[in-house]
């Protein structure tokens, strides 16, 4: 059974404490996790906040650089990092930042008029969303930092929901416990200066990976997780979004999918096979529409260990995707050369 794409209720959550789970056509206005249970019992609205992880995170795909940033709040801590892949010399520098003190950090309660930043000493990254105005701006503004060049840029991200068809899916990792993400591949513009030199980002090349997400994650979880994207020979863009994680039945309740042109298609369960992260992937959808191989060219990786209690082992490789889909009517798409990300995540927090 294809799954079906429902109309946006006006909360997440309902007054009686009820969820609506599902896929739907765009981002809540009202995404309000903190009147979920979360338990079978009454807990208080610290600990609910506590418990809930949000974050938002931006991948932007040009032809010759990849830049990848997240605004993350875990609660006991928040976390944002900037990098810069180039492409063609195989290169790669990091700036990041763990909020402290003197740290201001906000995660968007929504992406129609609230934003996210981060801002430290010599790190200030800002995502202002405008979606009732169909884009989002990224404001980027680094210093030097040991060998890291400075970084000033802003780029437009077009997600006009009268064009694009997001992916929004409420799932259930209990009955009372739910997992929110808000996906999307659109076209970007913009400038970024690194160092001396600048990249014009042009929006018939450029594309943009939006990755919004707010979840009460168990205090053992995991997630590996596969995007790639750009323009085929016909111009149009390609993309696509696959996961598994700790969701047991994620044959319907998932978060995979893929675009063509702005369109969705929703797919069924993914299945990833892989050893060393930096070796080839094979990943597949169980309803046979969706084959791919991923070869990695280089990683983002983070390891976090506190005492034991909060442990983050975090594997990002990036590189070139290549493979198939097969669409509804049957046809078959070849894919080749697109680059995306996956990610290999096992977390205690």
């Amino acid at each position: 059974m294809v799954r079906k794409v429902q109309a946006t209720p006006a909360r997440m959550v309902e007054k009686d404490g009820s969820i609506n789970f599902g896929t739907f056509r765009t981002p809540f206005r009202n995404a309000n996790m903190q009147d979920a249970p979360l338990y079978a019992f009454p807990v208080p609205g610290f600990w609910k906040n506590f418990r809930l992880k949000e974050w938002q995170h931006f991948g932007i795909i040009t032809p010759t650089h990849y830049f990848g940033m997240v605004i993350f709040d875990a609660k006991f801590a928040g976390i944002s990092f900037f990098y810069v892949y180039d492409r063609l010399k195989n290169t790669r520098f990091e700036h990041a930042r763990q909020a402290g003190k003197k740290t201001a950090i906000h995660v968007a309660s929504q992406i129609y008029d609230d934003g996210c930043r981060l801002e430290a000493k010599g790190y200030r990254l800002r995502f202002e969303n405008k979606l009732d105005q169909g884009f989002h701006r990224i404001l980027i503004d680094m210093d030097r930092y040991q060998n890291c060049p400075a970084v000033q840029g802003e780029i437009n991200v077009y997600e006009d929901l009268k064009f694009v068809e997001p992916l929004v899916q409420v799932s259930p990792i209990t009955c009372t416990r739910p997992f929110y993400t808000h996906k999307a591949a659109v076209p970007a513009s913009g400038r970024i200066v690194v160092g001396s030199q600048e990249i014009v980002l042009k929006r018939d090349a450029a594309i943009a990976l939006i990755d919004e997400q707010k979840t009460y994650y168990p205090y053992f979880s995991f997630w590996k997780w596969s995007t790639a994207a750009g323009y085929g020979e016909n111009g149009k863009l390609v993309a696509f979004n696959l996961c598994q994680n700790m969701i047991a039945d994620d044959e319907d309740f998932n978060e995979n999918c893929f675009w063509l042109d702005g369109k969705i298609t929703c797919l069924k369960a993914a299945r990833f096979e892989f050893g060393d992260v930096l070796k080839p992937w094979k990943i597949k959808t169980m309803d046979g529409k969706l084959d791919l191989s991923f070869v990695p060219e280089g990683e983002r990786a983070q390891k976090i260990n506190t005492a034991g209690m909060i442990r983050s082992d975090f594997h990002q490789p990036f590189g070139l995707y290549n493979g198939s889909f097969k669409d509804d009517r049957g046809m078959i798409r070849p894919i080749k050369d697109l680059f995306g990300l996956a990610e290999h995540h096992l977390t205690r927090y």
